[in-house]
């Protein structure tokens, strides 16, 4: 280089290059090998194709060295102007061009970025470290970011045209453990004009998950050498070879049956990942925790699984997961291949005492109107002793009360009718009676062996008007950020004791909180029948693996899950837990209650009817009590107006008596009188 020593503020430097490497004829080498080769590598299997248009992101990166820039400008100007240029083949594909630049001045654009993910990247550069930087402050940080996406580099540095191996292992490196990129191609120039086709082939069916760089060709003067069917052949070789074979991939599970038993090989979502493992021949090392799927702190960091997913601890991640919006941006999911509904679960209503139950087979209604039927049969039975000629002892009032509470239930009666219209009244209610008892008969068989449950709460208004807590996941929590149930999210708690965990479920038999859960989870628990479900869902999620944005073999296992779906393979698994194994299970759980020895009926069976035994003798002892004070008031009273009327009876007669005899004067006569 020569520096200007007169100026002692110039900055420019000049480098005086060999003739070969200046002129237009290295940067269109350049850009002739970059557009050959582009044509092979992003070429898609017609089974693999989207139905729409691909798209290709370049980049424009400012102030690199020459030839890289004139390469970089060279190639943008050939796609832009490829779609007028007649004399290309018709056969040929276009793609959707976007473009992102390391201008100082469209970082503040940055996130206004397009929706669909890129398919395709071309990145030109002249050093490594540059294309770290390039790919995380912008490429990465772009909407349309897309890690599962081909990359194609062309590396170009004068310096360092001996060193392709060393280089093209620090950029695959770099782009697999930062970016998770996979599926990386690199346009190494050994010289001015000469350029070594690199391939990432850490995904080897023979050597898997090893670094390795592969070779699959050169470019000599703008042409793919040795030719470029051999080039295409040696790619197609590699992308055939990169596949899942004798791979292992480490997962990461959440305990949560049946998904995943607590074993780490049971569980509907293990059969699912053995079904694809042995279709695509691939090892797991699995491992299972009671960890739950995570979410993201204030900071941006994520914890749970995903944590350990985003820190490269497993490749995925399962447990009867769904992701959410949030999860979605830095995440990826597979089909789905089950699907559950949530609710809410609470405490089971108290079982109704038996006598109780017996009461209810009625309702309130019907045992008023069987009580006013009761007192209309009995004024009729009495009007009509009293008009006809019947016996004086049957014309009782209190005797046609029982009589006709008697054949009401039932019950024979020794007083029968004499006269006919009586006799048809009696054979009426004789026949109304014996079909009263037959229906409360034949619903107190049921009753005995099943009385029901007192009231239910069956809705969260009632759980938080009872004074119960609830909760669940943390990730459920999001469902009702909204108007409507914004106290619902005020007042969830997410900690550890509202997991749907077997712990968590005894507090909720013994009323000490309310649990959302998934359906599947607990119809497979010991407590299901223990504890009760609303009947409507809160929601319905999907299943589905949550693996790293960019894992390479995601469309692989998506085909899997698709073509399970479509034969029935993933509908029998459902079956067969939803009306195979769980119903097989509770009736094995059932049969002990049909044992020989069992005691159908008890001491709280008969509760009603010693109780209703209870009050008709309190009844009457009662009745006893005032029919005695009654009688003996009377009896006082009675003997009382006796002795009045006995005593008024001999003063009348004392009195007509007096008033019946005179008094006798007498007199005695003059001539006997002495004189003395």
């Amino acid at each position: 280089g020569i520096v200007n020593p007169a100026n002692e503020s110039a900055n420019l430097v000049i480098y005086m290059l060999p003739g070969k490497d200046v002129g237009p004829h290295t940067w269109q080498v350049g850009v002739d090998c970059l557009d050959s080769f582009a044509q092979i590598f992003f070429y898609r299997n017609p089974l693999e194709r989207f139905t729409r248009a691909y798209n290709l992101m370049l980049t424009n990166v400012f102030n690199m060295s020459l030839p890289a820039a004139l390469i970089q400008q060279g190639f943008s100007q050939r796609i832009n102007e490829a779609i007028s240029n007649a004399s290309l083949p018709p056969e040929r594909e276009f793609y959707q061009l976007r473009v992102i630049s390391d201008h100082s001045g469209s970082r503040t654009a940055k996130n206004f970025g397009e929706l669909l993910l890129a398919d395709n990247y071309v990145i030109v550069v002249d050093s490594v470290e540059r294309l770290q930087r390039l790919m995380s402050l912008y490429v990465s940080k772009s909407r349309s970011w897309n890690p599962g996406a081909r990359f194609l580099v062309l590396y170009h540095n004068a310096q360092l045209r001996d060193k392709p191996w060393t280089v093209a292992s620090t950029i695959f490196n770099e782009l697999m453990s930062k970016f998770y990129v996979h599926r990386v191609a690199l346009l190494y120039a050994n010289s001015s004009t000469d350029y070594n086709i690199l391939v990432n082939d850490y995904y080897s069916n023979i050597d898997c998950r090893v670094l390795s760089v592969q070779s699959v060709g050169q470019c000599q003067n703008g042409q793919l050498y040795p030719s470029p069917h051999s080039v295409h052949v040696s790619m197609l070789d590699y992308i055939s070879g990169f596949s899942p074979r004798n791979c292992t991939f480490y997962v990461c599970a959440s305990i949560a049956a049946p998904f995943v038993e607590e074993d780490c090989i049971v569980g509907l979502e293990m059969r699912i990942l053995g079904f694809m493992r042995n279709r695509l021949s691939f090892e797991t090392n699995q491992t299972c925790t009671r960890d739950s799927r995570g979410e993201q702190d204030e900071e941006g960091n994520w914890n749970g699984l995903l944590g350990k997913l985003s820190e490269g601890e497993c490749d995925f991640i399962m447990g009867g997961f769904y992701p959410d919006n949030e999860v979605f941006v830095d995440f990826w999911g597979s089909d789905c291949y089950l699907q559950d509904a949530h609710t809410w679960f609470t405490q089971l209503a108290e079982q109704r005492p038996a006598w109780r139950a017996m009461v209810g087979i009625f309702a309130l209604n019907t045992w008023i109107g069987f009580l006013l039927v009761l007192v209309l049969t009995w004024l009729v039975w009495y009007a009509l002793v009293r008009l006809l000629p019947e016996p004086q002892y049957f014309q009782q009032l209190s005797l046609t009360a029982i009589n006709a509470l008697a054949v009401s239930i039932g019950v024979a009666v020794q007083e029968r009718p004499v006269c006919e219209a009586t006799r048809l009244f009696f054979l009426s209610l004789t026949l109304y009676g014996i079909n009263l008892v037959a229906t409360y008969t034949s619903k107190m068989i049921e009753t005995f062996q099943f009385p029901g449950y007192l009231h239910q709460l069956h809705d969260l208004e009632e759980v938080a008007a009872a004074g119960i807590p609830f909760g669940g996941e943390e990730e459920s929590r999001d469902w009702f950020e909204n108007e409507d149930d914004m106290w619902i999210f005020r007042a969830y708690n997410s900690s550890r004791a509202f997991r749907p965990r077997t712990q968590n479920l005894q507090e909720v038999e013994q009323g000490l909180r309310c649990i959302l859960s998934s359906r599947m989870y607990i119809m497979q628990n010991r407590h299901a029948d223990d504890i009760y479900a609303f009947p409507q869902n809160v929601f319905s999620s999907p299943m589905q693996l949550i693996m790293k944005a960019g894992f390479p073999f995601m469309f692989e296992m998506n085909m899997i899950i698709r073509y399970m779906r479509d034969v029935g393979i993933i509908q029998k698994i459902d079956a067969d837990f939803r009306y195979n194994n769980t119903y097989l299970n509770r009736i094995a759980k059932m049969r002990p209650s049909f044992a020989e020895t069992a005691i159908v009926l008890t001491t709280e069976h008969v509760k009603g009817p010693f109780g209703i035994l209870i009050v008709g003798i309190c009844g009457a002892a009662l009745a006893f009590l005032l029919e005695l004070l009654y009688v003996r008031r009377r009896t006082r009273r009675q003997r009382r107006r006796q002795r009045q009327l006995q005593r008024g009876r001999w003063r009348r007669e004392r009195r007509q008596l007096r008033q019946a005899v005179a008094p006798v004067v007498r007199f005695t006569p003059i001539k006997r009188r002495k004189v003395l």
